[in-house]
């Protein structure tokens, strides 16, 4: 009987520890648990979100916003004003250059630009616009042989180039050197600085057989366009230097060059039909300057006229060799 109290004694107390030590664990779980929430909550402080987040998506003040538009503006106009002054500078009509001012929104000058190669294209029933491609090669080609402290577009045979693209014949003298003159320069040798002469058989607007002349004074690579054909005359100004034939032959002296008109020549054989010609050279040169006309035109009307004067132009040329004091020696051809 008393081992059987005992034994029930025993088991009493193993169930009794066994319960304490299950209430233990429970407790440090819930702490273990409670300490590793207090660990976590640092990670998700509001301080350490709003160091992630996102900068772009950030507002921005109404300030910055005017400020954001009005350099996009400034960016936009650039591209115009380049388009405007550069690209097409010396083939835009006066007209279209103010038209294009006008213009009061981006949207309206991309329809402009647009309608102006458009004018412009041969072909407009093809997806590829010859002129506007051949334009800009032009461009790149005198950017790569004419520039001379300068872009190659900005220079007298860029402009001339971009225009009226490559002439029929250049005469090229890079090196100056001597140079005979034709009888109507008034003949003779003299030593020059670097020219060129480009010819074109026909340009429209201008005429037929234009000689361009294009100097280069400084012999630093820019040759500039000049009407005056003296002006390639090294010894121009140099005494006794360069003469003509009539100066050689006692005729005529360097002094009766500066005459005030507009080429320093002197006289010559063919030197009386000179100052006639003035006029014609001025005219060309001012027609050069224009841009050339646009052969493919929206509104052209239907019925034209043209009239016609002078249909057989003529110059008048005499020709004589002084014999004596009173006598000279003339041709004469029946």
């Amino acid at each position: 009987m008393f081992q059987v109290g005992l034994r029930r004694y025993l088991l009493f107390c193993v169930l009794l520890l066994s319960l304490i030590g299950i209430g233990g664990s429970a407790v440090a779980q819930q702490e273990g648990t409670k300490g590793s929430g207090d660990q976590a909550a640092p990670a998700s402080s509001p301080g350490k979100a709003g160091q992630e987040a996102d900068p772009l998506r950030r507002p921005i003040s109404e300030k910055q916003k005017k400020e954001n538009a009005k350099a996009l503006k400034q960016e936009l106009s650039k591209t115009y004003k380049k388009w405007l002054d550069e690209d097409v500078i010396y083939i835009i009509s006066d007209e279209e250059r103010k038209a294009f001012k006008q213009l009061s929104n981006d949207e309206e000058r991309d329809q402009f630009i647009e309608a102006f190669w458009q004018r412009r294209d041969p072909t407009p029933d093809t997806e590829e616009n010859e002129f506007k491609e051949e334009h800009y090669r032009r461009i790149e080609y005198a950017n790569e042989h004419f520039a001379a402290g300068i872009p190659g577009w900005k220079s007298d045979r860029g402009q001339m180039y971009i225009k009226f693209g490559p002439a029929d014949e250049i005469e090229s003298h890079p090196s100056g050197g001597s140079y005979d003159r034709p009888m109507e320069e008034g003949g003779g040798s003299t030593s020059t600085f670097p020219f060129e002469d480009w010819r074109y058989r026909y340009l429209e607007g201008v005429g037929q057989e234009v000689i361009i002349e294009f100097v280069d004074t400084c012999m630093c690579g820019d040759y500039h366009m000049t009407i005056d054909r003296s002006e390639k005359d090294a010894l121009l100004y140099t005494p006794n230097g360069g003469s003509t034939l009539y100066e050689q032959m006692g005729m005529s002296t360097k002094a009766q060059r500066f005459n005030g008109g507009m080429e320093r020549l002197g006289p010559g054989p063919d030197s009386s039909s000179l100052q006639s010609k003035e006029f014609d050279r001025l005219e060309q040169f001012s027609k050069l300057q224009a841009p050339p006309p646009v052969k493919f035109k929206d509104l052209e009307e239907v019925v034209s006229h043209k009239i016609s004067v002078n249909l057989m132009p003529f110059d008048v040329r005499a020709d004589f060799v002084r014999v004596t004091g009173d006598t000279v020696l003339v041709p004469f051809t029946v």
